[in-house]
């Protein structure tokens, strides 16, 4: 519905833009034709010429060194990933009596399939 007035109705949709095209106030609307109107128009020129241009925010750029501390800390971060070792769990280990006797009792009844019915 809002994209539709808009077709219907661009100068809604340029008054609600802040463009930066050119260097001096040009309206949108044709001139209005009553006293009142006109003043209104005078007075909202008036206002946007004293609070003067938008000033849009300049992106900062990062210094040389604090882009090369990235880089360099990004490279150590890949070699340390590179030089760990991957744990692996299911590798043979040293158990106490317990945990032992758990693992056995799983190996022994992963081996066989369950079947139970009510």
């Amino acid at each position: 519905m809002i994209a539709s007035n808009y077709r219907k109705f661009p100068e809604a949709l340029a008054l609600q833009l802040v463009l930066q095209w050119g260097h001096r106030l040009v309206w949108a609307l044709p001139r209005p034709t009553t006293r009142i109107l006109r003043a209104i128009r005078a007075a909202r020129g008036a206002a946007f010429k004293a609070a003067g241009r938008i000033a849009y925010p300049v992106k900062r750029v990062a210094p040389a060194w604090v882009r090369e501390a990235g880089k360099r800390a990004r490279a150590l971060g890949a070699m340390v990933r590179k030089a760990q070792r991957p744990l692996d769990f299911n590798a043979p280990r040293k158990l106490n009596a317990f945990a032992q006797r758990i693992a056995d009792m799983r190996e022994t009844f992963d081996r066989y399939m369950f079947n139970i019915s009510a």
